[in-house]
């Protein structure tokens, strides 16, 4: 099959291909059906789940859909326009997965000619995808099963004979279905928080690799320049992003920080404290000189955040790879107490290549641990293992049961949700997910905000939603009040007037996944970094049509209530699975945050908020026809309305 264009293309590719594993069926259908209302990314994602995803299928059903997507501003001068959303049904929720990675793949799926990938059926045997230019086709990937990420990247570059093709790939993790399982780009950035890496293993799908020389073009590329070099000013800038780039997020807020003060998971959450004489080896200081070989970047960033670390001594000397953030080092390391750091960056390690999520792993871990600690698994249970807090050597070969379902892995690899099911013995008590997705979290019990936004995102737990940084808005009181009607947004201790800050971020965070922009360039780093206007901007220019800032952001808002419509009807979530997990109602024991916790009565009043400024019923926190009319997502209320899921 052969549709490249050499033609100018605008800053969308143009085109959306479709490939069916089941019947071994490629066919393509134009972009322009869901620009205006979906822009792309995960916008066009969650829509095509939403519409074509019937309620009953299952998560690993040939039936459910795997949509890999490219925003507009993917591929282009736009400062870091290299994110991949990754859109599907979640194995772990039954609700949404909504995952994003960075590296180089999303860029080069555009230049190759497509703006998203929608993955359906099965393939009878392992497969890959090879996509050259507007040409696809499926190619035999036995050979390659069993293989890790690493292996497999290789693998398929040598047969390819291109050192260039870009690459999404499985490991055996999503080969054997651990709900955690993820997609690996560039062998180390993750697409996680949802199981996207066991839907595409119960496809059989290997890789996708992709490989191409197009060019986009924006409209106006004058306009657009000036936009591209406006936004860049802002990010140099920015003395927070600086922070991020001298250190990266481990810089900011690894082990506790700088000051060793910034709240923590500890010994599976029992505290959020974790000692200086601990954490002192984790941060990043201490790792930089220790290990760092080199920092890296993901396309056309601005900031290079990405570490490469090796051990070069010890039982782990050797272990060496990219993309160490904060959440492998709290996951790995507080979280289990264990305070040696070549330990920490092996397990991280092994989850790139065996396509683990290591939020999942670590949490997963971190239940195992706990219930050895109170005498609800022995030692035989546990495989044979000594799972003391600290054993670094116990947790490394729990890692690897669990990716291999052996023994208690099998157990741990269904995620803690349904290991304390299985376990029982009252682990449900300290088994810490939000529905059904399992949480590597920090300053939870003290920033009320935050925990709002983790236990309210769609895809089950996770900061990178609704959950405001309240960092970036220091100094900027007058700009929050403006923005939130609160000057000290996602501050400490404070429940009250924290839904409308949850809110925005909710919709700016949809805005920049449907666009392809990372994270770390925003106003969630920085109040003064780029703006809903800004992103306005860069859109208007590249594609010819004027947008405002706020108009992206109803757009933002219109997909989030598109993803909360989608686990009504396939999750059945109602207002009991927007309470966070019991463990955080207890209090912090030690440290700067002794006593925090989150309290059921405020948590409900704060969740009361929410619900109102969405138009939500109170009782059951499903939408209202009120809430879905005014917003013209008329086609959202019928669907709800006529599965008997829609407030009147």
């Amino acid at each position: 099959m052969n549709s490249f264009e050499a033609s100018k293309r605008t800053i969308w590719a143009g085109k959306i291909l479709r490939v069916d594993l089941s019947q071994g069926l490629i066919t393509e259908q134009p972009t322009s059906d869901y620009i205006s209302f979906a822009i792309g990314g995960r916008g066009i994602g969650q829509w095509i789940l939403f519409r074509e995803l019937d309620p009953k299928i299952g998560a690993y059903d040939p039936e459910n859909i795997l949509v890999l997507g490219a925003g507009p501003l993917v591929g282009t001068m736009a400062p870091s326009g290299n994110r991949l959303s990754v859109d599907t049904k979640n194995p772990l929720t039954g609700g949404v997965c909504a995952s994003n990675a960075g590296g180089h793949f999303a860029p080069e799926l555009k230049w190759a000619g497509y703006d998203s990938i929608v993955i359906s059926g099965k393939s009878a045997t392992p497969v890959y995808l090879w996509i050259h230019n507007g040409q696809v086709e499926l190619r035999d990937a036995s050979h390659l099963w069993g293989f890790d990420t690493w292996q497999t990247e290789t693998a398929v570059r040598n047969e390819l004979g291109d050192p260039h093709v870009r690459m999404v790939t499985i490991g055996p993790a999503g080969e054997n279905r651990v709900r955690g399982a993820c997609l690996i780009v560039d062998r180390a950035r993750a697409a996680g928080r949802g199981g996207a890496g066991a839907v595409m293993g119960s496809k059989r799908l290997k890789a996708v690799a992709v490989r191409g020389t197009g060019t986009l073009s924006p409209v106006d590329s004058e306009a657009f320049m000036q936009a591209v070099e406006r936004c860049n000013g802002k990010i140099r800038n920015s003395s927070i992003i600086e922070v991020y780039r001298a250190g990266g997020s481990m810089r900011f807020a690894g082990a506790g920080g700088l000051d060793g003060n910034l709240p923590q998971g500890v010994r599976n959450y029992q505290d959020c404290f974790w000692p200086l004489h601990k954490s002192r080896k984790i941060y990043e200081p201490a790792l930089k000189e220790g290990y760092e070989v080199r920092r890296l970047g993901c396309f056309n960033c601005p900031i290079n955040c990405s570490h490469y670390y090796t051990v070069r001594e010890g039982p782990y000397r050797g272990s060496s790879g990219e993309g160490f953030e904060i959440n492998s080092g709290r996951g790995f390391g507080s979280n289990l107490d264990i305070d040696y750091p070549p330990a920490i960056i092996e397990a991280h390690n092994y989850c790139s290549r065996m396509g683990l999520d290591v939020d999942i792993a670590s949490a997963c871990l971190g239940f195992a641990f706990e219930a050895y600690d109170r005498g609800d698994l022995s030692r035989e249970e546990a495989n044979g293992l000594d799972l003391t807090w600290g054993n670094h050597k116990a947790a490394i070969e729990l890692l690897h049961a669990l990716v291999e379902r052996k023994g208690i892995g099998d157990m741990l690899a269904e995620g803690v949700m349904r290991a304390s099911q299985m376990l029982g013995r009252g682990s449900e008590a300290y088994a810490l997910h939000v529905k059904g997705a399992d949480l590597n979290e920090a300053a939870m019990r003290p920033m009320k905000a935050w925990s709002l936004g983790i236990v309210l995102s769609t895809h089950g737990g996770g900061h990178l939603d609704g959950a405001p940084g309240a960092w970036a808005w220091k100094g900027q009181e007058s700009l929050a009040q403006e923005i939130f009607n609160n000057p000290y947004p996602g501050a400490v201790g404070d429940y009250l007037n924290q839904a409308s800050v949850v809110i925005w971020f909710e919709n700016y965070k949809a805005v920049i996944d449907m666009l392809g922009i990372c994270y770390f360039t925003s106003m969630w780093i920085d109040s003064q970094a780029l703006s809903p206007d800004d992103y306005a901007d860069l859109l208007s220019a590249g594609s010819g049509r004027h947008f405002t800032g706020e108009e992206l952001m109803k757009l933002g808002r219109n997909l989030h209530q598109v993803q909360k419509a989608f686990n009504t009807l396939h999750a059945g979530f109602t207002r009991i699975n927007d309470q966070p997990p019991q463990r955080l109602l207890e209090p912090a024991k030690s440290g700067p945050f002794v006593g925090e916790r989150l309290d059921p009565e405020k948590w409900d009043q704060m969740l009361d908020e929410y619900y109102r400024m969405n138009l939500w019923d109170l009782e059951t926190g499903w939408q209202t026809i009120e809430s879905l009319r005014i917003a013209g997502l008329d086609e959202v209320a019928d669907k709800l309305s006529a599965y008997g899921r829609l407030i009147p």
